[in-house]
């Protein structure tokens, strides 16, 4: 974008602050990893600079008097196990949300399933070195994991917004559809034209594969063992033109050509 946005401790006015709240949702949406340099001397990749921003927006929601906020999040997944598991970019976020709670802000948290969108980028398919086909390396076993496509979530705030009584103090989980890897596969199997099998790896030898967040990604699997709630049937009610994972592969065959 080529700005620098200032530190939250360098917004002296309201105004000067609700502006940079407004920077800061806007980035948000973007998968921003920081929103300004982590001059609080935390490590390049740190969650912590996202949550000292996220709980800033809480403050400014609250002394503002904000009537409903809407937080989207995913769990905090190690004060849920206990420390047993760590998932870094579900636990900041999680933390933000109890701090929005915490703080009596008038709100609703909304926790989204995995995005199909990632089936297309960091989860897509990858070409066997043995044979002719495609492997999807998740390590869910055969566990169903719940998914949605980032597209069908906007209509789905909008219809939280236009119904406050129902929804303000409220957490909910939202899912298009709940499918295992196989099944996964066997979509994608369709869309490319050529055959997609599930890897059946174990998240004990995926988070020994050579890439930074290896270990994390195999600790967010295990969460999603765990069955975290998700309403498949609220989703729809709230967005009843949400896609499944069949319709957004056939929407998306353009990207499947560049796997």
């Amino acid at each position: 974008m080529g700005r620098r946005y200032p530190h939250p401790d360098q917004c002296g006015k309201d105004s000067e602050r609700m502006e940079w709240v407004g920077i800061a949702a806007a980035k948000s949406l973007q998968s921003c990893p920081t929103l300004c340099d982590p001059i609080d001397g935390s490590p390049p990749g740190s969650p912590i600079p996202r949550i000292l921003q996220g709980k800033l927006v809480a403050d400014v929601a609250k002394s503002q008097g904000l009537k409903h906020v809407v937080y989207s999040g995913p769990e905090n997944v190690k004060r849920l196990t206990n420390g047993k598991l760590e998932v870094l970019h579900f636990d900041g976020k999680g933390e933000v949300e109890e701090y929005f709670w915490s703080i009596g802000v008038s709100m609703t948290s909304v926790r989204v399933a995995a995005y199909f969108e990632n089936f297309l980028g960091p989860l897509k398919p990858v070409k066997a070195s043995d044979g002719d086909y495609y492997t999807l390396a998740m390590p869910m076993g055969d566990v169903p994991m719940d998914g949605i496509s980032v597209a069908d979530i906007g209509a789905i705030v909008c219809s939280i917004f236009n119904s406050p009584e129902e929804f303000v103090g409220k957490a909910m989980g939202l899912s298009a559809e709940v499918l295992t890897m196989q099944q996964y596969a066997d979509i994608l199997s369709k869309g490319l034209g050529k055959e997609v099998r599930d890897a059946k790896i174990t998240p004990e030898a995926y988070e020994k594969l050579k890439f930074p967040a290896a270990k994390e990604m195999a600790n967010m699997c295990r969460f999603y063992q765990m069955k975290p709630d998700r309403d498949i049937k609220l989703t729809h009610r709230l967005n009843p033109k949400v896609k499944s994972f069949s319709q957004f592969i056939s929407e998306n065959q353009a990207a499947l050509k560049n796997l």
